[in-house]
């Protein structure tokens, strides 16, 4: 089966939406897969603007789902003595439009004013020239530091909570902010707080409709700010495929029969890199197979233990792919990885239940609604630690469509065989293709006509099944320490 995927906003690729499957692409009116067009990038101050257009060395446009908004810098060759000029003070403003266009009638454009904090590395050429960075972020980034947030809020959605906050303290308006609706009604005091404190402070508490744990995060892109689950982001339909071969060394399955040089580039992953293939001390150490909460009720003297079980919560809540990263290897005390629950321990009290409580139950208003913290912090712990478990860097075609929360799928070579023929014959990595999820972007144009994007991807999950094991012969003897 297959659906029109718009790739740099332009003419659509006709997509296979069967992982694994051939797609065949359409793509007209362009030269290099490289090409953009840079439209403004104006430095606005008090006493006037300048187009930057002509000085530029090289921008940077920086995305991150883990630190809420937006930020870059432009380096600039200024002969125009421009700090001197236009008194850019660190209260100025940068205003920045490019786009990548396939076909005529249709372009991906990233349009948006940022504020200028910084301007660093300045290093005099000559007499005549200077070179320097200038660094900008989103307005909201610089807000959010200048107010502090003291409210209640009794009776509330996490989700309703999160727009008021973006709404009526940080004036964004409705049409950039992006919220998933939560479960649960809560009573919170916010007690000063910045904006973006507030939200994530939330996160911890807000619970996706129908979905186990909190794992809710709060980042800005180019369409906005979002508030979403990542369960719900794991969901979405892959925007593209990408395959890494090269050129020299075969076909990659996903990209073959294409119907042209240029598609066939727009589809290939130029370098990769893995910043995290495993780990498996964090993957304990941070809970993330396993951790136990003990809350207690000070009010009604009592106390819980809630366990978190990977494997059980695997088999109920939505992944990136289809299997396991925690085998059911035994260590020498007879436990798998995510029965381990005492390798993360968290400590917290709870009002779970108290409305029902003897005493408390013929007054249920004189008590805050439940915060369901056994739900959501044994969850959350593993979820956020999980999210970015294995880590991919790759570099692309410019396309100002790739943006943080969205899904790619990717199909990486093997090099299996003792000569490497695994690449010669277009073989793939089973276990590390698959479907990721984009967690950083960085869009860069330099002065050489050259548009590239370089993401971080991360899975929670493997494209392929690990073996089991059988605890026999020299495994035995490791696990229980023996020569």
């Amino acid at each position: 089966m297959a659906e029109l995927i718009q790739v740099a906003g332009g003419s659509p690729l006709t997509i296979q939406t069967n992982y694994g499957e051939r797609p065949s692409q359409q793509i007209k009116s362009m030269l290099t897969p490289d090409d953009y067009n840079l439209e403004e990038v104006y430095i606005i101050t008090a006493s006037g603007q300048r187009n930057l257009k002509n000085m530029l060395v090289e921008i940077s446009y920086y995305e991150d789902i883990f630190k809420g908004s937006i930020s870059g810098n432009i380096v600039i060759n200024d002969s125009l003595h421009l700090i001197e000029r236009l008194g850019i003070s660190g209260f100025d403003y940068i205003k920045l439009k490019f786009s990548k266009t396939i076909n005529a009638s249709d372009a991906a454009t990233i349009e948006k004013y940022f504020r200028v904090y910084r301007v660093s590395e300045r290093l005099l050429n000559n007499n005549a020239t200077e070179t320097y960075s200038i660094h900008f972020c989103s307005e909201e980034l610089l807000l959010s530091e200048q107010i502090k947030i003291s409210k209640s809020y009794p009776g509330k959605k996490v989700s309703e909570i999160v727009f008021d906050v973006l709404y009526n303290y940080l004036k964004i308006d409705k049409k950039y902010i992006r919220i998933q609706e939560t479960d649960g009604i809560f009573d919170f005091v916010i007690p000063f707080k910045n904006p973006f404190q507030t939200i994530n402070w939330l996160s911890n508490y807000a619970i996706p409709i129908g979905k186990i744990g909190a794992d809710f995060v709060f980042y800005e892109n180019s369409e906005g700010f979002n508030f979403y689950s990542l369960q719900n982001l794991f969901s979405q339909s892959p925007y593209n495929y990408y395959a890494y071969i090269p050129r020299n060394l075969g076909n990659a399955p996903i990209i073959e029969n294409l119907s042209s040089e240029i598609a066939r580039n727009l589809v290939s992953i130029k370098s990769f890199s893995f910043l995290d293939t495993f780990d498996t001390l964090y993957g304990i150490t941070t809970g993330a197979f396993a951790n136990k909460l003990i809350s207690i009720d000070p009010f009604t003297m009592t106390y819980k233990e809630t366990n978190f079980d990977y494997q059980k919560y695997f088999d109920k809540s939505v992944t990136l792919n289809l299997y396991p990263i925690v085998p059911n290897l035994k260590n020498r005390l007879g436990k798998t990885a995510n029965q381990c629950f005492d390798s993360v321990l968290k400590v917290v009290t709870t009002n779970s239940n108290q409305k029902k409580a003897k005493g408390i139950s013929e007054k249920p208003w004189a008590v805050a609604n439940d915060t369901f913290s056994e739900n959501s912090i044994p969850n959350r712990t593993a979820q956020i630690a999980l999210s970015h478990y294995s880590r991919l860097k790759i570099s692309l075609p410019g396309d100002p469509n790739l943006t943080v929360g969205m899904i790619i799928s990717i199909s990486l070579p093997s090099n299996r065989g003792k000569d490497g023929s695994g690449i010669q014959n277009g073989n793939k990595d089973i276990y590390h293709s698959g479907n990721y999820m984009i967690t950083a972007v960085r869009h860069i144009i330099d002065v050489n006509n050259k548009y590239e994007t370089i993401l971080e991807v991360v899975r929670d999950s493997l494209g392929g099944s690990i073996d089991n094991y059988t605890n026999s012969g020299d495994l035995e003897n490791a696990i229980r320490g023996k020569l």
